[in-house]
């Protein structure tokens, strides 16, 4: 239960706090509405306008996420830390999980657009860091491989040393 309630929360607070900078840069109005049903095949958050949104986070390595959901949960962690910083990577595999679950009907159950919010959690990340991936990265779409995409995918993170969050369209 206490897992559910934290997965809810952290799901509305990010949304909420992506819809507030995506407003701001886009000059839109979109609002959180509520929590999508999974019962239903409705992705994480529904939002006004006939948006939803569908959040993936991209870790480290599996070390962080394990330890920091362990932390959120007031649970101990006594693995090892790993010390491969992978986060651009594991980006673009939770990506690519997320279009296949988008390709399964996953979320049929919602009719209107979807976008995918992809959240960061890495403290070393670096404005630069994210330029840089942004050029570099080449867009699902473009391969065609998939029969459906997200309407648009978002990455949202907080540099290195900020208490601000950033957001950057990748598709």
């Amino acid at each position: 239960m206490i897992n559910t309630q934290l997965k809810s929360a952290h799901e509305e607070a990010a949304s909420i706090r992506f819809l507030t900078l995506y407003n701001d840069l886009n000059k839109s109005d979109l609002c959180f509405t509520r929590l999508g049903d999974p019962s239903k095949k409705e992705p994480d958050c529904i939002c006004s306008d006939n948006t939803a949104i569908e959040l993936v986070g991209a870790y480290d390595n599996q070390y962080q996420a394990r330890k920091m959901w362990n932390d959120a949960r007031g649970k101990v962690n006594n693995e090892r830390p790993e010390f491969k910083l992978v986060t651009f990577e594991n980006l673009e595999l939770e990506i690519a999980k997320k279009l296949e679950k988008l390709n399964k009907k996953s979320y049929d159950g919602f009719t209107g657009e979807i976008l995918l919010l992809c959240n960061l959690h890495s403290p070393l990340l670096t404005n630069s860091d994210v330029e840089s991936f942004s050029t570099r990265y080449t867009p699902f779409k473009m391969d065609g491989y998939f029969d459906r995409y997200f309407q648009e995918i978002w990455i949202t993170w907080q540099p290195e040393n900020s208490s601000k969050w950033s957001i950057r369209q990748l598709e």
